[in-house]
C-alpha cells in the first residue's frame, strides 16, 4: 500500500468520524483509554493485595482491596457509557454513510455503474460496507487502546522479569496468520458477490409485489425457492470451506502462543518457588499473561476488521473517483438557448460498456429547433439507447452529436437536464405525496398546487387527484398507507411529471403511455403534442417520441424508423406511407389491429 493511498483511507475514516459526532468521538477516545488503564492498573493491584496477605501486612491490603473497587466500578460504568456512545456514532455513520452512498450515486452523469454487473457486484458489496465503515471509528478506538494495553503490559512484565518481554513475541505468528485467514474469507466473499445479489433478486421475486401475482399464477414459488435454496448452498459452501481454511491456518498461530503462555506461567513460578520472585509476582504474570491472550484476540479481530474496513474504504474511494472522474468530461459549455438550429447525429455509434455488440451503427439524425420527432421500431431497435444518449446518460462510442452545432460532449451536463424534461417506460413510483410525486419534475415548483394540477391535466391525470379524498395531499403507495394507484395511473402520474418543466430545451417521451390502452394515448400524446408546439414556436424546443404503436405518431413532424440500430426510414407520416416500405407495412398491420 502506498503512503498516499493510506492517507486517503484516513482522511474518508476521519471525514466519517466527524460527520458521525465529533463531541461524541472525543468522549469515545477519552473514557477508552481510561477504561484501559483501569484494567492494567487493576492487575498491578492484585500483585500488591497478595504480596500483603503474605507479608500480613492489612495497610497495603485494604488500600489495594478499594482501590480495586472504585478501579472495577469505574471500569464497567465506563465500558458501558462507551458502548452507548459507540452505538449512537454507529447508527450516526451509518445514516451519514447511506446520505453519501445516495449523493455519490446520484451526481454521476451516466447510467454505467448501474447496467454494469461488475460494477453491480461492488455497489452490493459496497452497500453491505456501510455497517464495516460505520464501524471504523470504534476499530479505531479499539486499536488506540489496544496499543496502550500492550505498552502497560509490557512494562508490567518488565518490571517482574526483562526476560518476560518475549512472550508477547509468541503472538506475532497467530496475528499473521490472522490477517491471511481473513483474507481468504475475504476473496471468498468476493467471488460470490455476484451470487448474492441474484439471491436478493430471488427474494424479491418471491415475497415482493412485483412478481408476486406471476409467481402464483404460474405456481414457481416452489422453483424460486428451490433456487434459492442451491445458490445459498452453493455460496454458503464457498464461503463455509474459505473459514475453514482460515481456522486452520489460523489455529497453528494460536498453538505457537500457547507454547509461549504456559511456558512463561511455569518459568516465574519456578523462580518463586527458588526465592528469587513473590505470590504477587506470580499473580500479576497470571493475570498479565490472561491479557496479553486477550490482546492477542483483539489484534487478530482488530487485524481483520482493518482489512475489511481497508477494502470497503477502498470501494468507497472508488465510488468518489468514479462519481468525480464521471464528471471531469462533462464540458463546460452553456447548452444553447433558445434551440435555433436543432441537435444532430453524425455517424453515430454506440455499443454499451463491456460488451463487444454495437447497439446503433453510423446514425445521421437530424432533430429540428421547433419540431416533434417520433422514432419507431420494433423490440431491440435502439429506440431507448438513442434516447439515453441524447439525454447523455451515455456518450457515443465513436462521432458526435452536436446542439446548434456545439458538441453534446462540452456542454455541462448539469445545464444541459435542467433543460430536458422526460418520461421513461421504466418510470420510477415514487410513493410521496401526489403534489411531490408530480412536483419532482420542476423542483422549485414541488408545492406549487395549480402548477402540479395543471401539468395532471395536461396528461389525462386530472382523474387521479380527483379520485383521492386528499386531492394533491394525497399519499401514494401502500407501503406508507397510501393510496395504490393503477398502473396506468402510475403512468399519468410520471408522464405529469416529465411536463411540469414547461419550456425545456428538449422533452424526450420514450413509451410514456405503453399502460394506457391505444385511445388513452393517442388522447394524451395529441394533447401533449399541441402544447408543445407551442412552446417550440418560443423556445425552439424540440420533442421525441418514443412509441411502438405507429398509429399515436402520424402527427408527428418527422418520423424514424430504426432497424437493427440502423435508421431505415425517415420522413412524414404521409411521406413513409406512400413510399410502400416497412413504416407502410407496419402502419396497416397495427391500425387494423387496433382498428
Amino acid at each position: 500500500m502506498t503512503t498516499s493511498r493510506g492517507l486517503r483511507r484516513l482522511r474518508a475514516l476521519l471525514v466519517l468520524a466527524r460527520s458521525a459526532g465529533g463531541g461524541r468521538s472525543t468522549w469515545v477516545i477519552v473514557l477508552s483509554v481510561l477504561v484501559a488503564c483501569c484494567s492494567t492498573f487493576m492487575g498491578l493491584l492484585f500483585k500488591v493485595l497478595a504480596d500483603g496477605v503474605v507479608a500480613g501486612d492489612r495497610t497495603p491490603v485494604l488500600v489495594a482491596a478499594a482501590l480495586l473497587a472504585v478501579a472495577g466500578t469505574f471500569q464497567n460504568a465506563g465500558g458501558r457509557y462507551v458502548l452507548l456512545l459507540v452505538a449512537d456514532i454507529h447508527d450516526r455513520a451509518t445514516l451519514t454513510m447511506n446520505r453519501d452512498l445516495m449523493r455519490l450515486c446520484g451526481r454521476t452523469p451516466g447510467l454505467e455503474h448501474h447496467e454494469r454487473p461488475d460494477y453491480l457486484d461492488r455497489m452490493a458489496l459496497l452497500r453491505e460496507d456501510t455497517r464495516v465503515l460505520a464501524d471504523a471509528l470504534r476499530q479505531a478506538v479499539v486499536a488506540l487502546v489496544l496499543v496502550i494495553r500492550v505498552l502497560t503490559t509490557a512494562l508490567l512484565l518488565a518490571s517482574v522479569h526483562p526476560a518476560l518481554l518475549v512472550l508477547p513475541a509468541f503472538s506475532l505468528p497467530s496475528v499473521w496468520t490472522g490477517g491471511r485467514s481473513r483474507g481468504i474469507v475475504q476473496r471468498a466473499r468476493e467471488s460470490t458477490a455476484a451470487e448474492g445479489r441474484l439471491l436478493d433478486h430471488l427474494l424479491a421475486l418471491s415475497a415482493g409485489v412485483t412478481g408476486g401475482a406471476e409467481a402464483r399464477i404460474f405456481g414457481i414459488g416452489g422453483e424460486i425457492s428451490d433456487r434459492a435454496r442451491t445458490l445459498w448452498d452453493e455460496r454458503s459452501e464457498a464461503i463455509a470451506r474459505a473459514q475453514l481454511r482460515a481456522s486452520l491456518l489460523q489455529s497453528a498461530g494460536w498453538a505457537t502462543f500457547a507454547v509461549g503462555y504456559a511456558a512463561a506461567i511455569v518459568w516465574v513460578v519456578l523462580r518463586a518457588l527458588d526465592g528469587d520472585a513473590t505470590a504477587g509476582d506470580v499473580l500479576l504474570v497470571v493475570v498479565l499473561a490472561a491479557q496479553v491472550n486477550f490482546q492477542v484476540g483483539q489484534s487478530i479481530t482488530l487485524l481483520g476488521s482493518s482489512l475489511d474496513a481497508a477494502k470497503a474504504v477502498d470501494r468507497w474511494l472508488w465510488l468518489q473517483d468514479y462519481a468525480a472522474g464521471g464528471r471531469d468530461d462533462t464540458g463546460t459549455v452553456v447548452p444553447p438557448r433558445p434551440l435555433r438550429h436543432g441537435i444532430s447525429l453524425r455517424g453515430v455509434t454506440f455499443r454499451y460498456p463491456g460488451t463487444d455488440v454495437d447497439v446503433l451503427h453510423d446514425v445521421d439524425l437530424d432533430l429540428p429547433a421547433g419540431t416533434s420527432v417520433a422514432i419507431v421500431g420494433e423490440n431491440g431497435a435502439g429506440k431507448t439507447t438513442l434516447v439515453k444518449l441524447l439525454c447523455r446518460f451515455y456518450a457515443p462510442t465513436s462521432r458526435t452529436i452536436t446542439v446548434d452545432g456545439v458538441d453534446l460532449a462540452d456542454v455541462d451536463v448539469e445545464a444541459w437536464r435542467a433543460q430536458l424534461a422526460g418520461g421513461f417506460q421504466d418510470f420510477a413510483r415514487l410513493e410521496l405525496l401526489l403534489r411531490e410525486s408530480v412536483g419532482v419534475g420542476d423542483l422549485p415548483r414541488i408545492d406549487d398546487g395549480a402548477a402540479v394540477a395543471a401539468a395532471l391535466a395536461r396528461t389525462e391525470g386530472a382523474d387521479v387527484a380527483g379520485g383521492l379524498a386528499e386531492g394533491l395531499e394525497a399519499q401514494l403507495g401502500r407501503q406508507f398507507d397510501g393510496a395504490e394507484l393503477s398502473t396506468g395511473q402510475w403512468q399519468k402520474v410520471a408522464v405529469a411529471r416529465a411536463v411540469l418543466r414547461e419550456a425545456p430545451t428538449l422533452l424526450v417521451l420514450d413509451e410514456p403511455s405503453s399502460g394506457l390502452d391505444a385511445r388513452a394515448e393517442h388522447v394524451l400524446l395529441e394533447r401533449y403534442a399541441d402544447a408543445a408546439r407551442k412552446v417550440a414556436a418560443s423556445t425552439g424546443a424540440a420533442t421525441v417520441l418514443v412509441s411502438h404503436r405507429f398509429s399515436t405518431v402520424r402527427s408527428a413532424d418527422l418520423i424514424v424508423v430504426l432497424e437493427d440500430g440502423r435508421v431505415v426510414e425517415q420522413g412524414t407520416h404521409a411521406d413513409l406511407v406512400a413510399a410502400g416500405g416497412g413504416y407502410a407495412d407496419l402502419y396497416s398491420i397495427q391500425a387494423r389491429a387496433y382498428g
